[in-house]
């Protein structure tokens, strides 16, 4: 299965949530038998109408995830008093689709997209949507018959995804489909909530910090702090892509998995990389690492306390065949938050 947004893969599904985030075990376990014993039951089930707090809710539901990923061997051979991750991630426009397909290969979409289920209350299932319905076009834009992606999956999940995680709230969303042999139309319009912002630690939180870590808590904790954050959440329409962070102010770090970064106020130097899919490219991958200059740019920023800036990877529109010294991107800030740092 996987999980457009920020989730797991598994091969053969796709929940579709317009590209975002999307709660969606409960309804795959609904038809696994071998998930549905590890998916809490609180996660079918409504948090008044048990009288159970959001904290209480989220903290059973967490700890089924985790007693999963240790019996699984996500954490290896590391002893369980010795786990410990840090997550953060800013807050995030959530689509409310709730859709699962069949994206399993090209042949299973050659006449559209087959409707496997959709969630109760979402959009999909409020727009008429349901088990057994063929997608064959949104908003006109047609689905049946585009082939497989790179990882032999149905591109047309990626071409229904991208549709509608480019919509606005309240635009028009409508679907063809042919349900029990009859093309007909259903239609609604884009709805989205929003999740707020994450930081989440797993474990006792206690790190080897290096001493320049510790120069820069201690900066921090001085003169104020902000975050610059990574984390994918760039909007394609916007020409924004997924950048990564290689150094900051000169210093190399194994910043490896981290989306997060607390600075001190103050200036800042980020060195940069882009990872803009392929996809959105007219050169090969020889031509874009040719040279050093067209693999790593430099973003100044004034790091104001108690802010987070997300970060990017902006494709120059105008500029996108130019490969040459990296002409075609640009390290950007594209958001600011207010949001506490200490």
């Amino acid at each position: 299965m996987k999980f457009y947004g920020r989730f797991s893969r598994m091969g053969t599904l796709t929940v579709l949530a317009a590209g975002l985030w999307i709660s969606s075990a409960a309804a795959y376990a609904a038809g696994s038998p071998a998930v549905a014993g590890k998916v809490p039951p609180l996660a079918a089930q409504g948090s008044a109408a048990l009288g159970i707090s959001p904290e209480q809710r989220l903290r059973e539901e967490l700890r089924v995830l985790l007693l999963d990923m240790i019996e699984s061997g996500a954490f290896g051979q590391t002893p369980v008093d010795q786990i410990s991750l840090s997550i953060d991630a800013p807050a995030e426009r959530a689509g409310g689709l709730g859709l699962l397909v069949d994206s399993s290969s090209a042949a299973a979409a050659s006449d559209g997209l087959h409707v496997l289920g959709a969630t109760p209350g979402g959009s999909a299932s409020r727009m008429g949507l349901r088990a057994g319905d063929v997608i064959v076009a949104v908003n006109d834009v047609g689905l049946a018959g585009l082939g497989a992606d790179g990882a032999g999956r149905a591109r047309a999940a990626e071409r229904l995804r991208e549709q509608v995680g480019s919509l606005e709230d309240g635009a028009p969303l409508n679907f063809r489909i042919v349900r029990d042999g009859n093309e007909r139309s259903v239609s609604g319009v884009m709805v989205s909530a929003w999740v707020p912002a994450l930081h989440l630690t797993v474990g006792d939180g206690v790190a080897l910090a290096s001493a320049r870590d510790s120069r820069r808590s201690a900066a921090a904790a001085a003169q104020g702090c902000g975050r610059v954050n990574i984390f994918d959440v760039a909007p394609r329409q916007r020409d924004l892509h997924a950048a990564v962070l290689i150094s900051i102010d000169g210093e190399r770090s194994p910043f490896e998995g981290q989306t997060t970064f607390r600075l001190s106020a103050g200036r800042h130097e980020l060195k940069v990389a882009e990872r803009i899919e392929s996809r959105y490219l007219s050169f090969n991958d020889r031509l874009r690492n040719s040279g050093p200059d067209s693999r790593y740019k430099t973003l100044s920023i004034d790091v104001a306390p108690n802010t987070t800036y997300l970060l990017a990877a902006r494709l120059n529109e105008d500029k996108r065949n130019v490969w040459r010294d990296g002409a075609y991107w640009d390290p950007v800030i594209w958001s600011e938050t207010a949001e506490t740092c200490r």
